[in-house]
Order: structure tokens, then C-alpha cells, then sequence
């Protein structure tokens, strides 16, 4: 491999692990417990919300 490849290769991969540093720094906290249920069968709860709701319309 040529010094300037090597070079290019190197750059890339700072890149990509400083833009996940970065993100990640950034980024509130996911919280899973905040979602909507994926299924609601006989619990009386309609969807309103999440992917599946959408192509009720």
C-alpha cells in the first residue's frame, strides 16, 4: 500500500470514529420504555403512534 493511500485510509477511519464520538456526546439518552406498545392485543389500547399507524389512514 502506497504512503498516500495509507494516509487517505487513515484520515477516513479518524473520520468516522470522531463523527461517533461526536454523536454520541450530542445525543440524548434513548429511552425504550417511551415508546408506544408494538402490539395491542386485547389490552383496549388503540396505536396512535409508531410505523404500523400510518398505513391506516
Amino acid at each position: 500500500m502506497s504512503m498516500r493511500r495509507w494516509i487517505i485510509a487513515l484520515a477516513f477511519w479518524i473520520g468516522v470514529v470522531g463523527f461517533i464520538a461526536l454523536d454520541r456526546s450530542v445525543s440524548v439518552e434513548h429511552d425504550r420504555f417511551a415508546e408506544p406498545p408494538a402490539f395491542a392485543l386485547g389490552s383496549g389500547k388503540v396505536a396512535g403512534a409508531g410505523h404500523c399507524s400510518g398505513s391506516t389512514r
